[in-house]
């Protein structure tokens, strides 16, 4: 499965650690952009369901606190993207491959502004709470957003880094830096271009390596 994450320059240590770790950041959900993550509202029929309903959304509540989110997109070529997560194209968008059929992997669903589930006796807090980090507000759809949803901070289940993709502005001293970088780790590397299509990757090609001479050894000589 294909996915890309965006960083920005500030961002370096992340995405070298990315490089050379192949691991993904699960970040808290409640420090995430959207003030309406983890959000929601629920409904119940008649005042049977009252109480076993608030108690299921008490038990939903504790499983959020529990989980955390890494946020990839299916897509680079979108302005809005590398605008938004990439500095305005002083970042890089690294291509990933992702396992498919995780049980901690799903494209984000889009919804209203709440996420919402009515009662039912056969809900599990766990799954509401994971399908609830699985959605978002449409307001947000041009993300095309794949979700890794996890306890813990780091996944780096079958993370291989495909490709490096470097925005336009990225300063040429850490283009420098990522192009030897993924030269020794294989991965590939490449620039964004414009063309009438929208954005597209040109590959970059790969250093020339130095060769590095041993100093020259001149003999010596004395004189009586």
């Amino acid at each position: 499965m294909k996915a890309y994450k965006f960083k920005s320059a500030a961002q370096a240590d992340h995405i070298f650690d990315l490089i050379l770790n192949q691991r993904l950041f699960c970040a808290p959900w409640d420090v995430l952009n959207d003030p309406m993550e983890g959000v929601f509202a629920y409904s119940f029929r008649g005042d049977d369901e009252a109480r076993p309903a608030q108690e299921l959304a008490a038990g939903v509540q504790a499983e959020l606190k529990k989980l955390k989110v890494c946020s990839l997109a299916r897509t680079f070529d979108c302005h809005l993207l590398w605008s938004h997560y990439a500095n305005g194209f002083n970042g890089v968008a690294v291509e990933l491959e992702l396992p498919e059929k995780h049980p901690e992997i799903r494209p984000v669903s889009y919804r209203g502004v709440f996420g919402q589930f009515g009662y039912r006796t056969d809900l599990e807090a766990t799954e509401v709470a994971r399908k609830l980090l699985f959605s978002k507000y449409q307001e947000w759809q041009y993300e095309q957003e794949l979700r890794i949803v996890s306890e813990s901070c780091w996944f780096d289940q079958h993370v291989s880094v495909s490709r490096v993709i470097a925005g336009h502005r990225l300063h040429p001293a850490l283009f420098e830096a990522l192009q030897i970088v993924c030269q020794q780790k294989n991965v590939a590397f490449a620039k964004v271009g414009f063309g009438d299509e929208g954005i597209d990757a040109d590959f970059v090609p790969e250093r020339a390596k130095r060769i590095v001479r041993p100093p020259e050894v001149r003999g010596s000589s004395s004189t009586e």
